[in-house]
């Protein structure tokens, strides 16, 4: 289990008045005696307005729920004990919520199991009872909209998704590339009932047409990860071919969610346009909104691997630090045009797992690097929250940029070009667990455990080769890189196992 379970999303802005989160009729406010009993934090929350997450129409008991959760940033140590005067106020909701939950939509389910989670509180009968509920809402939606299919497929249900007993489900083999090739488009990694696996190449924008309405639909701990700079790399896109237009041409006549802009087209997280690797697309609304849940519940691993400048102390192995976001907006206008993010005391709580798999030595200054004599490490990280450039904040934060950014390493760009023409991350590593079946439905820890491999992309495997290991160890694990071998790669918890 995750090591951290009190992330934030800060779904807020300013409002003058605690009444401003109450705006339902049918659910009371928290009472004078409730307000008065939590601390300023939680306070400061309850009088927060979240319309930027939720519908107007958010039963106000969501809205409690959120505001306490996110106790205005404050963070509670996974080890530490829940203050009572959160959990009793979490009590109170709870009970209120359970009476309220079949007239909830997709949205609020998200929304108050992402609060529940974050709180640390999320029993085990409520959970059940929101996952039930949302893959109900799923069933539904698969149903009404099976018509809408071009091609007449038939939505699969949950109760019936595995019956036939596939561990993996279907592939098609004619969309993947070589195991770790370089492809010019998307193409399917791997694939069951109710999602599928893209393997997304570099320089491909993940947006979509909606983004108002997916902000509604895509509620989970990521959901900062690279939206904020979604407008900035629109503008600098240019002809740049965007991800959701890739799944509306090849997917939409088959799965209609991903004709759904409200769902961002099946798309269940981001990736910044020159990341590559392992994006998650829904095939169907069971599919969508088991896995946002999994989301919502910190029950999804999201690992990736970097180059950054320096050798990285072997012993440095966590990054806690509050990352904070500007953003330029552009006149008259709330599109960004400008994003940047630093570390400091009032930013977000943010937690980055790292492993330094290897020390190496590149080219010499008078062959273009910059770089601490040319000293490089390859590295690899593990993502307990979802900030805006986390990544690359955090390991800038402790002096060792990315190798090729652009935004944090300037100063750098120039010879790092020279043999690494972009951003050295990818997301080699998700794992979740799949949609269950009836039977195995007991909440949303149920289902098969799905871990799925992107092995690096022949321009980065390219680049790591130009790079001379250190020591045995360095050279161990950069030749099982260099292979693209996805069977030679390791989680980050069993590279954690190999010390």
């Amino acid at each position: 289990m995750q090591r951290c379970l009190a992330r934030t999303a800060a779904r807020h802005s300013s409002s003058g008045s605690r009444w401003s989160l109450c705006r339902w009729k049918a659910l009371t406010p928290p009472s004078e005696a409730e307000f008065g009993r939590l601390p300023a934090a939680p306070r400061r929350s309850l009088c927060a307005s979240s319309s930027s997450v939720a519908p107007v129409e958010e039963p106000k008991v969501l809205r409690r729920a959120e505001a306490a959760a996110e106790a205005d940033g404050t963070e509670i140590d996974a080890e530490g004990d829940i203050p009572p005067e959160v959990s009793e106020l979490f009590d109170t909701l709870r009970g209120e919520a359970m009476r309220r939950l079949d007239e909830f939509g997709p949205i609020h389910l998200f929304s108050l199991c992402w609060a529940y989670s974050t709180a640390r509180l999320l029993d085990d009968d409520l959970q059940r009872r929101i996952t039930r509920a949302a893959l109900r809402l799923g069933e539904k939606r698969d149903a009404a909209r099976s018509g809408d299919s071009r091609s007449g497929g038939k939505a699969v249900s949950f109760s019936d998704a595995e019956k036939a007993g596939s561990a993996e489900g279907p592939e098609d083999s004619s969309q993947k590339g070589p195991e770790g090739a370089m492809r010019a488009e998307p193409y399917i990694a791997q694939e069951s009932d109710h999602w599928l696996a893209l393997f997304k190449p570099p320089n491909w924008t993940v947006s979509v047409d909606s983004k108002e309405a997916t902000k509604q639909a895509a509620v989970t701990p990521f959901e900062d990860d690279e939206e904020a700079d979604a407008d900035e790399e629109l503008l600098a896109a240019g002809g740049r071919p965007r991800v959701h237009a890739w799944i509306r041409r090849h997917l939409a006549e088959k799965y209609p969610i991903c004709t759904d802009a409200t769902e961002a087209f099946g798309l269940l997280h981001r990736l910044d346009a020159q990341t590559s690797g392992l994006l998650v697309c829904a095939k169907s609304y069971v599919g969508a909104y088991w896995l946002r849940l999994q989301w919502c519940s910190y029950l999804v691993d999201k690992e990736y691997i970097c180059l950054v400048h320096g050798w990285v102390d072997r012993s440095e192995r966590e990054i806690h630090k509050r990352i904070r976001v500007d953003k330029r907006k552009a006149p008259n206008s709330r599109r960004t045009v400008s994003t940047h993010c630093t570390v400091g005391a009032n930013g977000k709580p943010s937690y980055t797992e790292l492993y330094t798999l290897a020390h190496l030595q590149g080219p010499s200054r008078e062959n273009g690097s910059a770089s601490d004599d040319g000293r490089y490490s390859l590295v690899a990280l593990k993502l307990h929250t979802g900030r805006t450039h986390q990544i690359r904040v955090h390991m800038l934060s402790i002096g060792h940029p990315l190798v090729t950014d652009s935004k944090y390493a300037e100063g750098l760009l120039g010879a790092d070009k020279v043999w690494c023409p972009r951003n050295f991350l990818h997301t080699y590593r998700l794992a979740f667990k799949d949609v269950p079946t009836e039977e195995e439905l007991d909440g949303v820890g149920s289902g098969k455990l799905k871990e799925l491999y992107c092995p690096l992309p022949e321009d980065l495997r390219d680049c790591l080769s130009t790079l001379k290991p250190i020591d045995e160890v360095s050279q161990r694990h950069v030749s099982d890189w260099i292979t693209g071998d996805r069977t030679k790669m390791s989680s980050f918890d069993a590279y954690l196992e190999q010390g």
